[in-house]
């Protein structure tokens, strides 16, 4: 009994071993999985956050310009009504 079931118990051993190491292995890649795509998605969130950071800054520029513009139109129609209204004397004055 000892010398035939010696030989098949050690095999089993040796099974059970290798599939343990086998689990061990899958587990440890499952979890370098995870880590890799919690990484992605934090190098995603920030170059995002990076581009509406900038985008936000770009807004505020186009408003600033706009403002800028409309006053600067604004300050040109002015000088225009007082160009029209001193060509207007002129023309009353002939």
């Amino acid at each position: 009994m000892s010398l035939y079931q010696q030989p098949a118990k050690q095999q089993t051993q040796g099974l059970a071993l290798a599939i343990q190491v086998f689990q061990l292995a899958v587990l440890m890649i499952g979890v370098a999985g995870v880590f890799v795509t919690l990484g992605r998605k934090d190098a995603i969130l920030d170059r995002q956050d990076r581009d509406i950071t900038e985008l936000r800054a770009i807004a505020s520029d186009l408003v600033k310009s706009q403002v800028l513009g409309a006053a600067n139109d604004s300050k040109h129609g002015e000088s225009l009504q007082a160009v029209a209204v001193r060509l207007d004397r002129l023309e009353a004055r002939r």
